[in-house]
């Protein structure tokens, strides 16, 4: 069954603004907080807690996205022709691809630092540019699908 074309935006969407606010609440409100916290192992012990439970919920914001996405690159198949359809899709296709792959590097970056050391310091930097590409990215993506509709 093809998704509407307002599921499919919904879908697209909401599943965005969850990932992109979640992202954004994650790398300020809870990176910040765990700043606080003295202990370098308490500090690694709540931050895997904290974006584990974030874990499920951005896999699920993300998979929206994406099931909305391709319901739109349906759409727009049929009208690839018109102004702008193109050059959007890919614009789309590209932050897509760009988020998931930051996503997918914050995430790897954050199993490697689950050692009961914690991560040294060149890690720690990496986790952090990481998790700011997530929200930088997608805030993008939120911006573009905003041009495209004005």
């Amino acid at each position: 069954m093809a998704l509407t074309p307002s599921v499919a935006r919904t879908l697209h969407d909401v599943g965005l603004a969850a990932w992109f606010g979640g992202s954004l609440m994650g790398v300020t409100g809870l990176n910040g907080a765990l700043d606080a916290v003295g202990d370098p192992a308490e500090r690694e012990r709540l931050a895997g807690a904290g974006w584990g439970g974030w874990g499920r919920i951005g896999t699920a914001a993300t998979a929206a996205h994406l099931l909305g996405g391709a319901g739109l690159l349906a759409r727009d198949a049929v009208r690839r022709r018109e102004p702008g359809v193109a050059a959007a899709a890919a614009t789309r296709t590209a932050l897509t691809g760009a988020a998931l792959a930051a996503s997918a590097w914050a995430g790897a970056l954050g199993r490697r630092a689950a050692t009961p050391e914690g991560p040294d310091a060149a890690l720690r930097r990496r986790i952090r540019v990481a998790e700011w590409a997530v929200p930088v990215v997608t805030g993008a993506a939120v911006v573009a699908g905003a041009l495209r509709r004005s």
